[in-house]
C-alpha cells in the first residue's frame, strides 16, 4: 500500500513538472515571436514631393509593399525621424500623412528625392533591442495601444516653423504666375492712333523672409506690319520687384511693390524704307517704347483652391491678369 501511494506521489510529481516546463516554452515562444516580428519589414524609399506643411510626402513605391491604411515610419541612418500613415497609392507612388514626428534632427534633413528607410507595421523594435514588458504573473503583455509606437515625440503643436511658420500669410516660399496683357504703341504719323499687341509674361515671387518676397517678372509682346508694313517689333519687358504681403478678407492677399523696369525692343526693319520723314517717324515710335526706370503698384491674389491663385498686377509697370501656384 505504502508503495503504491509513492508511485501516486511521484507520478504527480512528474505531471506538476512538465506542465511548468511546457508553460515557460510557451511564454518564451511567443516573446520570440514578437520579438522576431516587432520591427516590421525594412525597405528604402524616396521622397518625391513634400507638400508645403510637411505633413503630406508623396514617396516612390519601387517595392510594391506599400497600400492605403498602412502604418510606416521614416527613418534616416537607422533613426526614426517620423511615423505616418498610407492614404493612397497611384502609378507606382503613394502619398502619405505624417502622424508623429519622433525626432526634429532627422525631421530636419528630410528633402526631395532623399532615400530614406521604410519600417512597415511596429517600429518599436527598429533600431534597439526588443522589449517585452513582463506583469506580475511573468507573462509578456502590451499595456496600452502606446507601447507599439514607443520613442520620443514631439507633437505637431510644437513643430513650430518644421510644420508652418504661424507669421506667413502665404506659407511656401515660391510662387511661380504666368499673366497675360496688352502693350500699346504709338502709330506712326501718316497712320495716327495706337496699336496694341498681347503681351504673355512669366514671373517668380520668392519669400526670403516672413511676407517679405522678391520678384522677377518677363514680358514679351509682338507687333506684326509694325511701325510700317511688312516689319515686326519685338519687344521684351523686364521687371525686378520687392514686395510686402498684407492678409485681406475671403482668401485675398494684397502684395504693395517697388522696383524697376526696362523695356528693350528689337525692329531690324524700322528707318530703313525709301522716305526719309517716315523713316524717321519710325524710329522715334520705336523709341517711344524703350524706357526703363523705378515702378511701383500692387499685386492681388485670390486663392482659388489649395496651392492656386487667380493673380492681377496694378502698377505703373503693368497692368495684367493671371494664374499663380504656390509650393
Amino acid at each position: 500500500m505504502k508503495i503504491l501511494q509513492f508511485k501516486i506521489i511521484y507520478l504527480l510529481l512528474c505531471l506538476g513538472l512538465s506542465n511548468a516546463i511546457w508553460a515557460q516554452s510557451l511564454v518564451d515562444d511567443a516573446n520570440l515571436s514578437m520579438a522576431a516580428d516587432g520591427s516590421g519589414g525594412t525597405f528604402a524609399e524616396t521622397i518625391k514631393i513634400i507638400s508645403g506643411s510637411k505633413k503630406i510626402f508623396i514617396l516612390t513605391n519601387n517595392n510594391q509593399q506599400l497600400g492605403p491604411g498602412d502604418f510606416i515610419s521614416l527613418a534616416l541612418d537607422d533613426k526614426l525621424a517620423a511615423r505616418a500613415v498610407v492614404a493612397k497609392t497611384h502609378q507606382g507612388q503613394v502619398g502619405i500623412k505624417i502622424l508623429k514626428i519622433y525626432s526634429v534632427s532627422q525631421w530636419s534633413k528630410l528633402r526631395r528625392d532623399l532615400e530614406v528607410q521604410i519600417v512597415k507595421g511596429d517600429d518599436s523594435a527598429f533600431g534597439k533591442k526588443p522589449e517585452v514588458k513582463i506583469d506580475e504573473s511573468g507573462i509578456g503583455k502590451i499595456k496600452s495601444e502606446d507601447d507599439l509606437y514607443t520613442g520620443d515625440v514631439v507633437a505637431d503643436d510644437d513643430l513650430g516653423v518644421l510644420d508652418e511658420n504661424k507669421n506667413r500669410h502665404i506659407k511656401p516660399d515660391n510662387i511661380v504666375s504666368i499673366s497675360g496683357a496688352y502693350l500699346s504703341a504709338n502709330e506712326i504719323e501718316s497712320r495716327g492712333g495706337t496699336i496694341k499687341a498681347p503681351m504673355f509674361g512669366i514671373s517668380w515671387a520668392y519669400q526670403f523672409t516672413d511676407n517679405y518676397f522678391v520678384e522677377g517678372l518677363y514680358g514679351r509682346s509682338l507687333f506684326d506690319n509694325y511701325p510700317a508694313d511688312g516689319s515686326q517689333t519685338l519687344v521684351n519687358h523686364v521687371v525686378g520687384r520687392l514686395k510686402y504681403n498684407f492678409k485681406g478678407p475671403a482668401y485675398t492677399y494684397f502684395m504693395p511693390y517697388l522696383g524697376f523696369q526696362s523695356y528693350t525692343v528689337s525692329s531690324p526693319d524700322a528707318g530703313k524704307g525709301t522716305d526719309p520723314v517716315q523713316n524717321e517717324e519710325e524710329l522715334t515710335v520705336i523709341d517711344e517704347l524703350k524706357k526703363s526706370g523705378p515702378v511701383f503698384g500692387v499685386t492681388i491674389l485670390r486663392r482659388l483652391v489649395p496651392g492656386w491663385f487667380i493673380k492681377a498686377d496694378l502698377g505703373t509697370d503693368v497692368l495684367n491678369i493671371g494664374f499663380s501656384i504656390e509650393f
